[in-house]
């Protein structure tokens, strides 16, 4: 969801961490720059996050997300369009032309499914994410904001989200300060490019993901400021963030 107003309390120091890496990492119309900027932007939020289990660790907070759990991967996932610029590039960079087409063609079929629904029907729809083959991230590496963040303290919290996605006491439990922190980073790191001329949106991987996959010249055409794909409508239900 585009946010373009500073968040306050705690919030603001990582909003002001992403927007000032971002700005100490200028685009200037090159993916190279961008890659460098975002790998630095998740290399500070993984050291957050796992300072923050090591302290969860320490008092004795359960933290449940471990290698092979993909409960939350088969949810809607969200993601900002520098992101899947970035995702994109690294597909096409380390996978062969006929994996590629795969993935494009997983994301294709799950944008069918999820394209005429409504957005809170949507958010109670499970199906894999396009990148998940044999339990685990094809793109690990430099998977989005929303993926590092995800983080919970019971799984069974989310098999019973995975089981019954439309059940409203069917909730995750996620720590608050992961996601408030991880989005906010990414939120000032993306003020910071928009403040260059490029278009930031959110929307969820499959759609983004096909975009740039069908049409390769789009990751050209975003760096020179072009709106390569539309804004998830968010206000049209409501959720946590």
């Amino acid at each position: 969801m585009e946010n373009n107003t500073r968040p306050e309390g705690f919030e603001q120091i990582f909003f002001a961490d992403g927007n000032n890496l971002a700005k100490a990492h200028p685009v200037k119309q090159d993916i190279s720059k961008l890659k460098i900027a975002l790998r630095q932007l998740h290399h500070n939020s993984d050291l957050l996050i796992d300072a923050f289990i090591q302290r969860c660790e320490s008092e004795k907070v359960p933290v449940d997300c471990h290698m092979g759990c993909q409960w939350c991967c088969n949810q809607a996932v969200f993601a900002s369009t520098h992101e899947m610029v970035v995702l994109a590039d690294y597909l096409e960079r380390r996978f062969s032309p006929d994996t590629v087409a795969e993935i494009k063609e997983k994301a294709r079929e799950k944008e069918e499914k999820l394209s005429g629904l409504t957005p809170k029907e949507v958010l109670n729809t499970n199906l894999p994410c396009p990148l998940l083959r044999k339990g685990s991230c094809m793109i690990y590496p430099v998977r989005p904001m929303g993926c590092r963040i995800y983080l919970s303290s019971s799984e069974k919290s989310c098999q019973a989200k995975y089981h019954s996605p439309g059940d409203p006491q069917a909730i995750p439990q996620l720590f608050d300060f992961t996601l408030k922190a991880g989005r906010q980073l990414n939120e000032g790191f993306a003020a910071s490019l928009r403040e260059e001329g490029l278009d930031i949106k959110e929307h969820r991987i499959e759609h983004i993901l096909l975009n740039l996959l069908e049409s390769p010249d789009k990751k050209n055409e975003w760096l020179q400021g072009a709106t390569i794909h539309n804004n998830f409508p968010f206000d049209e239900i409501s959720i946590l963030r």
